[in-house]
């Protein structure tokens, strides 16, 4: 098994600069990565504690590179390999001692030639700190650029105000959001209990809707990862249509389609 997974990476990452681009992509990230981690490392005795669950994201051309070559699982197990690997070299251990696990998210919020890394909770869940804490720090590199991490972008000084979900077109309107992660869907309850955290957002949808259509996270204040759940279609803005179990993030103002209602969720 490690002599194949060696050949496919030996693939992914030729020698020479016929892959210049996604071989740097690829020690880039790992660098993200370890970032990432290392942000949020904690020194207990001769240990250091260290996050096990985290998450490369790509802006969609990048990520559809790799789907293309069959290279998504791949460059995730190499990651994975590596960071466990780091585990012995430099005395680290996970938090509850957790396995590690890495993924790889398309995010068509970044730009070309951006990537970032970001702390992730053993469930798999976008990390929520604890009240009063900073928030998750996101690491963002820019590829072909000297200086790797990027700080993250300043909090506002002001308030922003409520979020709103806002429905254009025939019957169209706008719904005041509460909390940061919602279901949307068709008026009505499907009979089954709603995730713990989550708000249902109802909506005046055609009976083709779901009454559990889409599941929304907000990531900070301008990101959200949006995941189709029903069975009606779920398209974004650029066309792409996702499949029942799919998700993506987006920024903040991107819009996307129920059907044929468009939706944009904004400050």
């Amino acid at each position: 098994m490690a002599k194949h997974r060696r050949s496919l990476l030996d693939t992914i990452l030729p020698k020479g600069d016929a892959r210049r681009t996604t071989s740097e992509l690829i020690e880039r990230g790992l660098d993200a990565l370890r970032s990432a981690r290392d942000e949020r490392g904690l020194a207990v005795g001769a240990n250091t504690l260290v996050p096990s669950r985290l998450e490369l994201r790509l802006p969609q051309m990048r990520y559809d590179e790799l789907a293309e070559m069959g290279a998504v699982r791949d460059v995730e197990y190499y990651f994975n390999d590596q960071l466990m690997k780091d585990l012995g070299a430099e005395k680290l251990r996970t938090f509850g001692d957790h396995p590690v696990y890495i993924t790889i998210a398309a995010d068509s919020s970044l730009q070309p030639n951006e990537i970032y890394a970001a702390v992730l909770s053993p469930e798999g869940g976008v990390y929520e700190a604890p009240r009063g804490a900073p928030a998750p720090y996101d690491r963002t590199s820019v590829l072909g650029e000297e200086s790797t991490p990027m700080a993250p972008p300043r909090p506002e000084t002001g308030p922003r105000g409520a979020l709103r979900l806002i429905v254009r077109g025939t019957g169209g309107g706008e719904r005041v959001l509460e909390g940061t992660r919602w279901i949307i869907g068709r008026q009505g309850s499907s009979g089954r209990p709603l995730p713990e955290g989550y708000r249902k957002v109802d909506l005046d949808l055609p009976a083709t809707v779901s009454r559990e259509q889409v599941r929304i996270d907000m990531i900070g204040g301008d990101r959200m990862r949006i995941e189709r759940i029903g069975k009606a279609p779920l398209r974004l803005s650029g066309g792409e249509e996702l499949r029942e179990g799919e998700n993506r993030l987006l920024a903040v103002g991107a819009s996307f389609s129920i059907g044929d209602q468009e939706m944009v969720i904004s400050w």
